[in-house]
Formats: structure tokens, sequence, C-alpha cells
């Protein structure tokens, strides 16, 4: 695998910023992109490994990287910036120096690999994790901890969406009307507005600061419930949808991700997928997750129809809110 090059801009403020404080400059960077210090000559022998195992992909309109890596050698001129970064992996023995300095003098673990964690080390919102490499087989061991390292990575960076969606508070309140007046319920955050017509309901977010983002979440239902649960019959339905923003979408058939799942009070099917805009008008497009789920005690077959429109940035941050939102879903209000 070809060796990435990564440009980074330091803003040239922030530097001298930083020069006439003893507070140490916060932490930049995406939440997804980690940073891992190793030797080259360790990185050469696992990079494609590490790759392979910390950036899988997602489908969104394309096969997407979920996280990105940076590997930068102990002492190398890019260093000085990148160990500013929020996320970073450091490899090594606990003899190599700049281990050593992580551990501030504490006991090292008898067996390796091991994990050791720091926040804010060199810079506010930082979290530093170094891997304890053994004196012998380091390349084994590398590869010994990748699993956990994702399934970390993963799991900190899912509550960090969650927790970014949720900015403006939990709509509880509003959950408990839905229960009562709609028959079904769905947590959204507070920010989203909220429009309903007989019985499609249309909750959406299009705040943002810069660029485009919309975050729209339909909920609709059928009387009755179907022997059987089929991607056509739900992309039949999503593409039936009137839509109040007459924001008209073409659902892509090409590529389609389809899973069963259960809800309180109900079982469904997932499908996940691309839209775009029709032939002639502008071009845009995005994922979508949509899900058709059957509440037998109502006698009612919902669709659940979440799309985002977010240009020019990666989507797995928004993809996982979204999942989010359609994995709060009730039937008939039942207790989740």
């Amino acid at each position: 695998m070809p060796m990435k090059i990564v440009t980074v801009a330091i803003p040239v403020v922030l530097s001298l910023l930083a020069g006439c404080s003893d507070v140490a400059p916060s932490a930049w960077g995406n939440a997804n992109s980690v940073i891992v210090v190793a030797t080259d000559s360790l990185w050469a022998s696992v990079q494609d490994t590490v790759y392979a195992a910390l950036e899988p992909r997602i489908f969104t309109v394309r096969d997407e990287r979920t996280f990105e890596v940076t590997q930068v050698a102990p002492g190398a001129p890019a260093w000085s910036d990148l160990k500013r970064f929020k996320q970073i992996l450091v490899l090594g023995t606990p003899e190599d120096p700049w281990v050593a300095e992580l551990l501030d003098g504490e006991e090292v673990p008898a067996t390796r690999p091991a994990l050791v964690e720091r926040t804010d080390v060199w810079a506010r919102g930082q979290r530093v994790t170094t891997v304890l490499l053994p004196d012998q087989g380091a390349e084994e061991a590398v590869v010994q901890m990748l699993p956990e390292l994702h399934e970390m990575l993963d799991s900190r960076f899912r509550e960090y969406a969650v927790q970014r969606m949720f900015t403006s508070g939990a709509a509880e309140g509003f959950r408990d009307t839905l229960r009562a007046t709609a028959g079904f319920g769905l947590l959204l955050p507070n920010v989203y507005r909220r429009e309903v017509v007989d019985s499609l309901y249309v909750f959406r977010n299009d705040q943002a600061i810069g660029e485009q983002l919309d975050r729209t979440v339909v909920v609709t239902w059928r009387s009755g419930t179907p022997d059987s649960l089929t991607a056509d019959a739900l992309l039949a339905w999503r593409d039936a949808l009137e839509r109040p923003d007459n924001a008209e979408q073409v659902t892509q058939r090409d590529r389609l991700e389809v899973e069963p799942i259960e809800v309180p009070g109900g079982y469904g099917i997932q499908v996940r997928g691309a839209w775009s805009t029709p032939p002639g008008e502008f071009p845009a497009g995005g994922p979508f997750v949509d899900r058709l789920i059957v509440c037998p005690e109502q006698n009612r077959t919902y669709l659940l129809d979440a799309w985002l429109y977010v240009p020019r940035k990666g989507k797995y941050e928004y993809v996982i809110q979204m999942e989010t939102i359609l994995n709060s879903f009730e039937c008939g209000g039942a207790a989740a």
C-alpha cells in the first residue's frame, strides 16, 4: 500500500497564542483522525494490517473510511504539529524514549502488549493511547491488539457523535406526546423541527455552521401487517412518499445493504443505500437508512425514512446519529 501523504494546515495565530500562555492549546483535528507514532521500520511491517483494521469502510454514497490513520515517526519534523491532534496512538516498548515519557515513572505491566491511556498530554481535549510492546515480536503484538483498539476507537467515536447530536438536549416530553397521540415513540434532539401532515411525520434539522448539513427523519404507517418484508416493498413505499418539502429524490438501487432488525414491540428490516436528485435538477445526493417495521399489536406497518445531505464532508458521524434516532423507535409507545 502506498504511503499516505497528509497536509496539515496549522494556523499561525494558534502557535503565537500558545507561546504566550502556560495553558496548553486545545487539541485539533477531526474526532475520527488517529495519529500513530511508530518507527518507520515497525510501520513498514504492520501498516497494511493496521489500515485494514482501523479504517474499515462504511457505505454512504460510496465506500468511506470510518477513520483516518496517519503515521509519524518519533522525532520527525511533522510530529511537532501532529502531537496536538485529538487522538494519538503510540507504539513502542517501555524503553523507547517516546514511550517512557508517557509512563511517567509508573510500573510497567508484567504482561505485554498492554494499553496505557493519558489525557491532555500535549493539548487540551486530547487522548493518548500507548500500546506497550514486548521486546521481541513487536509486529505480532501490534496485530494482536488491533481488534481491541478498533472497538475502543469506534465506541469512543460513537459516543462523541451521539453527544454532539444531543447538544440541544433530548426531546423526551415530545416522545411522550408521540406515544400518546401518534401511537409510536421516537427520541429526537430538541433542535429538530416537526411537521405533521395526516399520518406523515417529518422531523428535520438543517442548522449548520458553514457548509450545508440536512438531516431528516420521516415516519409514516399503513394499517395491516404483511406476510413478508422485502427491500423492494420498502423502496417502493419510499419512492411514493409525498414529501412536504417537495424534495423529490431518486432512490439508487445499484447497491443496497439489507438486514433484519428488532424493535420494542415489533420487528422489521433495514435498507441502507443512496439517493440523488432527479435528472435535470441541481446534482445532489446522500445516504439514506430506511426501516420497514411491523407492530402486530397495533396492526400497523411503519416506514422510517432517514436521509442526509452533507456535501463535501465525511458522513460516518451523521449516519451514526440517524441510526441512533431510528434505534429509539417504539411500537405503540412500548417501554424501551
